[in-house]
């Protein structure tokens, strides 16, 4: 029997076209689920490390803040495909953690600048050590070809040729639903 409890040919279910077909279209639901299975895992690191207030969107605010040209809360919002409000309540909730501090811009005195702390420094830093060990732990369970494989796939899937995750929910967002690579 497979993992979701339908019968497989060799124990007697007689796979048929149909059953594979629904199979195919499990895809989707699949990867939906290995990334929020990651998300979990990343989570669980990222706690043992010391760092057990993970919130939405913090990681990509983070991330946005490390280089080293300064980044101002509109600019996060524009980044995030949000509104100046909503991009200053998530820089709110990370000052508030530790994680940011704000200050009035130097050229703009209606901007408020954003630069991590040492706190976000170590977060982003537990970050991509948690995201390394997972994937020790894939290549380890999985093995080098099946690891392969699947990296393949998710190459396929995801290529040099697609947009960042921003862009394309802020079309999405603005189209109605339908992405179009042309716009």
């Amino acid at each position: 029997m497979s993992r979701d409890g339908r019968r497989s040919a060799s124990d007697g279910g007689g796979e048929t076209a149909e059953s594979n077909e629904v199979q195919l279209v499990r895809l989707g639901a699949s990867l939906r689920r290995a990334w929020l299975g990651y998300q979990r895992l990343l989570d669980e690191e990222l706690a043992a490390a010391g760092f057990d207030d993970r919130g939405f969107p913090d990681g990509r605010v983070l991330r946005m803040c490390s280089g080293a040209a300064e980044t101002t809360i509109s600019q996060i919002g524009r980044q995030l495909g949000i509104t100046r409000q909503g991009a200053s309540k998530s820089v709110a909730s990370l000052a508030d953690r530790g994680y940011v501090a704000v200050r009035a811009s130097t050229t703009n005195g209606r901007e408020k600048v954003v630069r991590l702390t040492p706190r976000a420094a170590d977060y982003l830093a537990a970050q991509r050590k948690a995201g390394r060990a997972i994937e020790r732990q894939l290549r380890s369970e999985l093995g080098e070809e099946s690891f392969a494989s699947l990296s393949r796939l998710l190459e396929a899937l995801g290529g040099d040729e697609q947009p960042r995750m921003r862009e394309y929910l802020r079309k999405m967002m603005h189209r109605g639903g339908l992405w179009d690579p042309e716009d």
